[in-house]
C-alpha cells in the first residue's frame, strides 16, 4: 500500500508537527510549533519568539489551505488536537510569557502555562484559556466530548489555577484532567499522580461524557480512590474519568524501568485502545510479558 500524497513545511529554522485530527470530511486539522519563517503551502509565516504555535487545515487531496499562528515572544507549542464536530479545531499546549491568541492576550502565571484555543472552520481564533501556576504546565492531549466541548489532559508543578479551581501537586509534577465547555469556561479538573513525576499524555472521549487518559507515574500515585505504585522508574497507567470529574478506575503497565502510555482511543463499546513503549528486559501487561531485547 503506497502514500496517495504527502505534505511538508518549509523554513529556515526547526518546524514539528505534534498533533493530527481527521476532520470527518477526508482532511485533516494539525498542530505544532515552528521557529522564524515557515511557509504552509501558499501562506507565510513567521514567528513572534523562538516558536509558535501552529494550525493548518490539510485537504483530503493534500492541499493546505489555510494556516495560522499563535504565541509570542518566547516558546509557544501545540501538542493536542481535536475536530470540534463542526469543521474547526480545539488545540492545547504551552506557552511562556505573554502571548496572542487571535484577538486574545494571555501571560503566564510561571514558566509555562497549558492552553486550550478553539479554532474555526474558517482558520479564525475565536477564544482561548489558560492553565498554570508558578511554574511549568502543559496540556499534551485533547479530545472533543461530543457536546461542544472539550476534555483535556496534561502536567502541573506545585500549585497551578484551573478557572476557579486550585491545585496542588503531590510531588514534582501531577496529570491533569479537566473539561471545557464550548464557551471556554473549565468546569471542572481533577488530579492524579504522587510524590515524583506523573502527566496525562494522551486522552479520549468515552462516548458518555467521560474520558479514558494515559500517561506515566514514577513511585507511588493515587488515582482517585486507587493507589498504584511503579515496577520501575516509570510506569505506564490507564484511567477512566467520569463526566462528573470523578476518577473511577486506574489501570498500570510497565517492568523495571521506563514505560509510558502516549495515544489512547475509545473502542466504541466502552474499552480504549492504548499505545505507548516500554524499555528494559521484561514489561508485564496484565498476563502477558514483553521483552524489548533483540534476539
Amino acid at each position: 500500500m503506497g502514500a496517495e500524497w504527502a505534505d511538508q513545511t518549509r523554513g529556515a529554522s526547526g518546524s514539528q508537527g505534534s498533533g493530527i485530527a481527521y476532520t470527518g470530511a477526508g482532511g485533516a486539522l494539525v498542530t505544532g510549533y515552528f521557529s522564524g519563517e515557515a511557509s504552509f503551502g501558499s501562506t507565510s509565516l513567521t514567528s513572534r519568539g523562538r516558536y509558535d504555535a501552529f494550525v493548518m487545515h490539510v485537504t483530503a487531496s493534500g492541499a493546505i489551505d489555510w494556516a495560522i499562528q499563535a504565541g509570542g515572544t518566547s516558546d509557544d507549542r501545540g501538542f493536542g488536537i481535536a475536530h470540534d464536530g463542526a469543521g474547526g479545531a480545539f488545540v492545547t499546549g504551552d506557552f511562556s510569557g505573554e502571548a496572542s491568541f487571535g484577538s486574545t492576550s494571555l501571560t503566564s502565571r510561571g514558566v509555562q502555562d497549558a492552553f486550550v484555543m478553539h479554532v474555526t472552520a474558517s482558520g479564525a481564533i475565536d477564544w482561548a484559556i489558560q492553565a498554570g501556576g508558578t511554574s511549568y504546565d502543559g496540556g499534551y492531549g485533547i479530545a472533543h466530548d461530543g457536546a461542544g466541548g472539550a476534555l483535556v489532559t496534561g502536567y502541573f508543578y506545585s500549585e497551578a489555577s484551573f478557572g476557579s479551581t486550585s491545585l496542588t501537586s503531590r510531588g514534582m509534577q501531577d496529570a491533569f484532567v479537566m473539561h471545557v465547555t464550548a464557551s471556554g469556561a473549565i468546569d471542572w479538573v481533577v488530579q492524579a499522580g504522587g510524590t515524583s513525576y506523573d502527566g496525562g499524555f494522551g486522552i479520549a472521549h468515552d462516548g458518555a461524557g467521560g474520558a479514558l487518559v494515559t500517561g506515566y507515574f514514577s513511585g507511588e500515585a493515587s488515582f482517585g480512590s486507587t493507589s498504584l505504585t511503579s515496577r520501575g522508574e516509570y510506569d505506564a497507567f490507564v484511567m477512566h474519568v467520569a463526566a462528573s470529574g470523578a476518577i473511577d478506575w486506574a489501570v498500570q503497565a510497565g517492568g523495571t524501568s521506563y514505560d509510558r502510555g502516549y495515544g489512547i482511543a475509545h473502542d466504541g463499546a466502552g474499552s480504549a485502545l492504548v499505545t505507548g513503549y516500554f524499555t528494559g528486559e521484561a514489561s508485564l501487561f496484565m498476563d502477558t510479558t514483553l521483552d524489548n531485547s533483540y534476539a
